[in-house]
């Protein structure tokens, strides 16, 4: 505009250098916003649910909730499912703010999506549909086996859990993410071959590679190695395809073929399932200092939340500092494979600014909340690799 001062760049810079570094500086300045916003509300949201279910059950709400559950369910298997999706429904509606502005009004302020506002509310609906059938399946078994094994039932119901985990991971790609998205075979059979036989590097047999309609909502980029045995396939954000090089798309697949590789999967499952035993161990003797009569009441049942998010909250900084490993040993052996540091360093860059991502948070935010290394510290690895004698 015609009022505003004219920019100099300095003399020691180019023009042109000028403007890519201050376009730099403007993207990385707006990533940090935007996760900063997701971040507050994030804890937000957490701290706000954590209030709802102290207040819900002190006031006295779950336990006449617990009374209307009983009269309508009439057995203590329906008692636990008319419960379950009356807390369920009042949570959903109670965070609805926080869904709406974090999951579509702050992506479309940021230019990271293409949903409409009917396809968000479909999805918000289905989403809930599915948490209420996981959430309902999970309390009935905790609760039954609290009515059946007494003291061990913390044991009992972890060992459920983690069988849970497995049966959902092998349908994640079958039955749960086409209910989100279109999955199509990857027209392009030469990539699909190679990243096939990469597959096969590894010892892992896939069904296919597919390709997953994300553009119809996010521009985001996205990949997966997903599955269990017959189930197990790769799966190519359409974003992706659109905007990676065949050798960035090597690359991202080489590291999600590394979690294979180095058995990841198994590993976290076996600290999952340690994790949610020690969380329901804690939580038990937490319900027995605070919870008033039977620890088989359905009414408890926001104090079992509370105990579980409590847990988690003192455990996560370490499971991520576990992931964070897991991750730097993933870009590591998915360098050695594709022998390609520039792929991997252009690949990190445009998830970067595709994703919005920060490249560099603030350390004490990495080590609180992020499972996957800084993208700067991660692209320098690929220096380290080069220096170490990959070529």
């Amino acid at each position: 505009m015609a009022n505003e001062p004219e920019t100099v760049a300095p003399a020691s810079l180019p023009a042109t250098a000028y403007a890519n570094n201050a376009g730099k500086d403007a993207s990385a300045a707006t990533a940090k916003r935007y996760e900063r916003i997701k971040l507050w509300l994030h804890l937000g949201e957490l701290a706000f649910g954590a209030a709802a279910l102290a207040v819900f059950y002190c006031a006295g709400g779950s336990r006449s909730l617990a009374a209307v559950a009983r009269q309508i369910g009439r057995n203590e298997w329906g008692t636990v499912a008319v419960y379950v999706a009356a807390l369920l429904a009042g949570g959903s509606l109670l965070t609805l703010p926080w869904s709406y502005f974090g999951g579509f009004r702050l992506e479309h302020r940021f230019n990271l999506s293409n949903q409409t506002l009917t396809g968000w509310i479909w999805d918000e609906i289905k989403g809930f549909a599915l948490m209420l059938v996981f959430t309902g399946i999970v309390a009935e078994a905790v609760y039954a086996l609290l009515r059946a094994t007494g003291a061990w039932w913390w044991a009992w119901a972890a060992a459920f859990m983690t069988a849970f985990s497995l049966l959902l991971s092998f349908i994640l790609p079958v039955v749960i993410v086409p209910i989100f998205y279109k999955l199509t075979k990857l027209e392009d059979e030469p990539l699909a071959a190679k990243l096939r036989a990469m597959a096969g590097q590894v010892g892992a047999r896939v069904v296919g590679v597919f390709r997953i309609a994300l553009g119809e909502k996010t521009k985001k980029a996205n990949a997966a190695f997903a599955g269990f045995g017959r189930t197990r396939r790769i799966l190519l954000g359409d974003t992706l395809l659109a905007n990676f090089t065949a050798p960035e798309i090597e690359v991202v697949l080489a590291h999600e073929l590394a979690h294979y590789h180095y058995h990841d999967i198994w590993k976290n499952l076996a600290m999952g399932s340690a994790l949610t035993a020690a969380g329901l161990w804690a939580s038990d003797l937490w319900l027995r200092v605070v919870a008033v009569g039977d620890l088989a009441n359905v009414e408890h049942l926001p104090l079992l939340a509370l105990g579980m998010m409590a847990f988690s909250l003192v455990t996560s900084p370490l499971t991520r500092a576990w992931s964070r490993r897991a991750e730097y040993c993933a870009d590591w052996f998915a360098l050695e494979m594709t022998r390609d540091a520039a792929a991997f360093e252009s690949a990190m860059r445009k998830l970067a600014g595709q994703n919005l991502d920060d490249m560099e948070p603030h350390p004490v935010v990495e080590f609180l909340f992020h499972d996957h290394p800084a993208l700067s510290k991660r692209i320098a690895k690929a220096g380290e690799w080069l220096q170490a004698g990959g070529k």
